[in-house]
């Protein structure tokens, strides 16, 4: 994960279907993330114009805790492919390559979050 200082907003996702579309069709501003389970999807893409990389971060029983599990560029991925690792990860697959510990992430509501420099 690079951007360590960031904040993010953060949106639910009900299912990996909907993320994977999300992920490969889409393109997001770089403080967008999305929550799908207990795993966490933040744009970690060093730029707008570049590609659309993100941290795969997972959420553990202390809500302060969490540990990279993957970083994946999803718009080098089909939609079938990033399902595919979306439902990989929700097995929990990746978990035996923990990359980091993650403990001070600011995640926001839509709300909370409003506009940012990197909204724009």
């Amino acid at each position: 994960m690079l951007h360590r200082s960031r904040f993010w907003s953060v949106v639910d996702v009900a299912v990996a279907e909907a993320l994977a579309y999300k992920l490969t069709q889409q393109t997001w501003t770089g403080c967008t993330a999305f929550r799908l389970g207990t795993y966490v999807y933040t744009n970690d893409a060093t730029g707008p114009d570049g590609a659309q990389e993100y941290a795969v971060l997972r959420s553990f029983t202390r809500s302060d805790l969490l540990v990279q599990v993957e970083t994946i560029t999803f718009s080098w991925c089909s939609e079938d492919r990033a399902l595919a690792l979306i439902q990989q990860i929700n097995a929990n697959e990746f978990d035996s390559q923990l990359l980091a510990k993650v403990p001070a992430i600011r995640f926001q509501t839509a709300a909370e979050h409003g506009s940012c420099h990197l909204c724009v």
